[in-house]
């Protein structure tokens, strides 16, 4: 199945260390791969749809990304299961609304999902996961309060299928499990004595020695991507939304 990754942080910074584990998962996710990050208030992309362990680029990004720093950062690794392994049907997508470039990447399958009707967003190519972000879109251009409709719209959404989602307007990471498995993890100060273990692998990071005093962020992954930090289970069906590094609220 493809899986998710995301971090939303209360400072700009690099994702070099556990996007390292994140890459490795392209090997089981054979149909692309791709990774959002924010300069201001523009979403920068790289995707291919191909595996991260065949792609140049992605081993490129894995070994030289110490100096891409962000707030916010969206990262999918692709099984297709809709849509063929095309650039346009690669996660994540980007579109605009309000002056804003909105980010979504979606795991999962959604049923009959055509039968939603679209307005001004279209999708560009032919997956369930970009039907379902344009179709949220429209409901956050039209609705009253973003918060709830995001809820709303995820509810409906989900009674198509699976529906486990990262959505950010560069300021918010908003995420939703439903159907399949997606936890998260929260790091704050102090860190002093922290030490992180990359999943399956025999290399550690002393986070006191990495990270700024004052620095908090969420991880947000499919499944956990180191080992002896305490990474949460979504409730599902939920929505939460995190800002400046933290669990704001959830549904």
């Amino acid at each position: 199945m493809c899986e998710l990754f995301g971090v939303c942080a209360n400072k700009a910074v690099n994702i070099n260390f556990t996007w390292k584990r994140f890459y490795k998962r392209g090997k089981n996710q054979k149909d692309g791969w791709g990774i959002c990050f924010y300069e201001k208030k523009s979403a920068k992309v790289l995707k291919e749809p191909k595996s991260t362990l065949k792609s140049e680029l992605a081993k490129h990004f894995r070994d030289n990304n110490n100096n891409i720093i962000s707030n916010i950062f969206i990262s999918h690794v692709r099984y297709a299961t809709q849509g063929k392994n095309l650039f346009e049907n690669t996660h994540p997508f980007v579109k605009e609304l309000n002056g804003r470039e909105w980010v979504f990447a979606h795991n999962g399958t959604l049923r009959d999902y055509k039968r939603k009707q679209l307005g001004s967003y279209l999708p560009e190519g032919s997956t369930d996961s970009e039907y379902a972000f344009c179709y949220l879109l429209e409901k956050i251009k039209k609705g009253q309060d973003t918060w709830k409709t995001i809820i709303e719209v995820s509810n409906e959404l989900s009674e198509l299928g699976s529906f486990n989602y990262l959505l950010s307007d560069g300021e918010k990471l908003y995420a939703h499990a439903f159907g399949k498995d997606l936890y998260y993890l929260q790091r704050k100060p102090p860190y002093d004595d922290i030490i992180a273990k990359v999943m399956d692998e025999d290399f550690k990071l002393l986070l006191g020695d990495k990270k700024s005093r004052n620095e908090k962020a969420v991880l947000i992954a499919t499944n956990p991507l180191t080992n002896d930090e305490n990474w949460i289970s979504f409730k599902k069906g939920k929505v939460y939304e995190f800002e400046n590094g933290e669990l704001y609220r959830t549904s």
